[in-house]
């Protein structure tokens, strides 16, 4: 079923833009995100992603790595400066692409896009929680551009 969906699966950009909350605040701050989706290579799915928050310095690389792709299931591996390297699983069907990290000291989360219409837009959502049980929030949309 990976081939249904484009995003991720399919190389190319992609631009999405949304709101970030944290438990301890009520502010939601607005960012944008940027993924860059190589050709696959008989070694998995390469990614990279940039996120840009309003009022940050500097923004967020990730660097993704999706392998063992079944038609239901795929593992995934994160790497930025932030968190070092994290490995996931994850779950396909016909309309949602997810993944979860779990069991990692320090970082937990998940992350869900459902494709909306036949157009390749996706609305996504992810929570992350720290160690002291903060949580990150994100809800947005994203398009190939």
């Amino acid at each position: 079923m990976a081939q249904k969906h484009g995003f991720i699966f399919e190389p190319g950009d992609w631009k999405g833009e949304g709101t970030v909350s944290f438990s301890a605040s009520p502010e939601q701050v607005p960012f944008l995100t940027f993924w860059s989706v190589d050709a696959s290579e008989g070694e998995g799915i390469r990614c990279e992603q940039r996120v840009e928050m309003e009022g940050a310095d500097e923004g967020v690389r990730n660097k993704i790595h999706i392998y063992d792709v079944t038609a239901n299931t795929f593992s995934i591996s994160l790497e930025n400066d932030i968190v070092g390297q994290v490995i996931g699983t994850g779950i396909i069907d016909e309309n949602t692409i997810a993944w979860e990290f779990r069991g990692h000291i320090g970082f937990q989360g998940y992350e869900v896009y459902e494709k909306k219409g036949e157009g390749g837009e996706y609305h996504f959502h992810a929570e992350y929680s720290s160690p002291d049980q903060f949580r990150t929030i994100i809800d947005g949309i994203i398009l190939k551009k």
